[in-house]
């Protein structure tokens, strides 16, 4: 385990401190503000469910619940597991920390992670064209989230875990669910 934290160590310095820069410094903290954060994920959500009547419902009804089901996994973990972040863990010199403190003993796993990965995973599998975009913005908000200093790449590999792994269970339970009652509507 130690080997491990210790990589994972290694790992969040050089993304934190040896790939910091002045643009980098002025973009990466709006992915922690929620009044940028969330319209950013609400805006294809509101789009697709007004212009795409195909997958309406199927949006319209997965991507609140996996955001709920990632989110509130991604609480449990944290009230349990207790990692420090490593604002609070690192000494203040060695940590590019650019924004303010919170949740000191919150970091794993990252529900930034684990939610931009559930909405990837959902909409990569309706819009399969665009998924580079998609999975795009999700690399970006995650590795953020070490680049300003509030999560480990470890906390933030458990949050694209959990949020891939809440999508897809949720994807698998609609198809089955639908194809189940379409072959009882087509049987009938």
């Amino acid at each position: 385990m130690d080997f491990i934290l210790t990589i994972d160590r290694a790992l969040f310095r050089i993304i934190n401190q040896f790939l910091s820069n002045p643009l980098f410094d002025q973009i990466m903290p709006l992915f922690d503000q929620t009044k940028y954060f969330i319209p950013l994920l609400l805006f294809p959500w509101l789009l697709a469910v007004f212009y795409d009547k195909k997958n309406r419902w199927k949006l319209a009804a997965l991507i609140p619940l996996v955001i709920i089901l990632a989110d509130q996994s991604g609480l449990l973990l944290k009230k349990t597991i207790l990692r420090p972040r490593p604002f609070v863990d690192i000494d203040p010199e060695f940590i590019n920390h650019l924004v303010r403190p919170k949740g000191q003993n919150y970091s794993f796993p990252s529900n930034h992670a684990a939610n931009t990965a559930a909405l990837a995973t959902i909409f990569s599998s309706i819009y399969a064209r665009y998924k580079a975009i998609f999975w795009s913005l999700a690399v970006m908000v995650m590795i953020s989230r070490i680049y300003i200093g509030v999560h480990y790449p470890g906390d933030v590999l458990a949050g694209f875990l959990l949020g891939t792994l809440s999508a897809m269970i949720l994807l698998k339970g609609w198809d089955t669910f639908f194809k189940t009652s379409e072959n009882k509507i087509n049987n009938s």
